[in-house]
């Protein structure tokens, strides 16, 4: 983790000697399928209360949205937008010979902003490198229940602030747009949910655990940017000294 801080700090305060796109300012759009990752904790818990057992499984998921990138100098862009989150958790409790299973869907919004390091590999080619924060924001709470078990998300805070950092490749066309592929992290400060499992019997709570749920993942980056001109600076005009009477 003491690595991953490094990082962000280079990339956020270092101007390396790379080119990027100044006075350019485009609009473009982004997939990203999310994973999670049990080294950034967010991967399987598993856990046994007598003979009762539990197993939270966060599986895959996806953001997609809008974003605006404004190349402020020849070596750095600054890059910002909004995205419609889904992800998906598995939940199967098991008590003696009966095993049930059942899916929370959380919805959210993220809010990114990254500042954005490339280097140029060929003339349409580009490598970046990038880091930042994201706004996380979840509406509400999420609940599942069937007849062996329940289970309950309540979330932490409406808006739960994360690090980003991430890498790619883009192809510039001549007049085109840009298309990017890449990868990124996005690791919260905090956990996003709180999970509470009920198991049931005839509608009555015969065993309850609870935990957190960690929104940390992984993401495949894909982009497109429509193709927008630099913009010119403006000259100001000076005004010719008054004639003298």
């Amino acid at each position: 983790m003491k690595s991953f801080h490094t990082l962000l700090f280079v990339l956020l305060i270092v101007p390396l000697v790379m080119v990027g796109q100044e006075n350019v300012k485009t609009v473009g759009f982004q997939f990203k399928p999310l994973f999670p990752s049990s080294y950034f904790g967010s991967g399987p818990q598993n856990f046994t209360d007598s003979t009762f057992s539990y197993s939270i499984k966060p599986g895959s998921g996806y953001a997609a949205g809008m974003i605006i990138r404004k190349g402020y100098t020849k070596r750095l862009s600054l890059e910002f937008g909004l995205n419609y989150v889904v992800r998906n958790v598995g939940v199967t409790a098991t008590h003696g010979a009966e095993t049930a299973s059942n899916k929370l869907r959380i919805v959210g919004y993220e809010i990114p902003f990254s500042q954005l390091i490339f280097i140029q590999l060929s003339e349409r080619m580009f490598m970046n490198a990038g880091a930042g924060f994201c706004l996380n924001m979840y509406p509400s709470d999420v609940i599942k229940r069937d007849t062996t078990f329940s289970v309950y998300g309540g979330r932490k805070s409406i808006f739960n602030p994360s690090l980003l950092a991430n890498i790619g490749f883009e192809y510039r066309t001549p007049k085109s747009g840009y298309i990017y592929i890449g990868a990124s992290l996005n690791r919260p400060f905090s956990q996003a949910y709180g999970i509470s499992i009920d198991y049931l019997n005839k509608g009555i709570v015969q065993n309850s655990v609870l935990t957190g749920l960690n929104g940390s993942y992984l993401s495949l980056d894909l982009k497109y940017f429509f193709h927008e001109n630099p913009e010119k600076k403006r000259v100001k005009k000076t005004r010719p000294p008054a004639e003298k009477k």
